[in-house]
C-alpha cells in the first residue's frame, strides 16, 4: 500500500491551522507593549508579534516569548498566559499563578 504523502500533508496543514492564532489577544495591541494591572496587585507588560504569533511577556523577574498553544492561550519558558478567562487574563509561572484578573 503506497501512501500519497502530497494528501497527508495536506490534511495536516488543515488541521492545524484550526489551532492558529488569528488576532492580537483580548487588549493586546500589535507590535506594541501594553501594560496589564491585576487584581492580584501585579503587572506586567505583553506585545504580541504579529509576524509569529507570539506573545513577548515582561514580568516581575523576567521577559520571555510565548508561543501559541492554543486559542489565546500561550506557553514557553515555564510561563503561561491565559486570555481566555472571565475576569481577565492570568500569568502562570511552574503552574502557580504569578498574576490574575490582568486588564489592559
Amino acid at each position: 500500500m503506497r501512501m500519497n504523502y502530497g494528501v497527508l500533508l495536506v490534511v495536516a496543514s488543515v488541521a492545524l491551522s484550526g489551532c492558529a492564532v488569528s488576532s492580537a489577544p483580548m487588549g493586546m495591541k500589535a507590535d506594541e507593549f501594553v501594560s496589564y494591572t491585576c487584581a492580584t496587585g501585579r503587572s506586567f507588560k505583553a506585545r504580541f508579534n504579529v509576524d509569529t504569533k507570539s506573545v513577548r511577556v515582561r514580568a516581575l523577574h523576567s521577559a520571555v516569548e510565548l508561543q501559541p498553544v492554543a486559542e489565546g492561550k500561550f506557553a514557553a519558558d515555564e510561563y503561561t498566559l491565559d486570555t481566555t478567562t472571565a475576569g481577565g487574563a492570568t500569568l502562570m509561572y511552574q503552574g502557580k499563578p504569578e498574576a490574575a484578573q490582568c486588564k489592559v
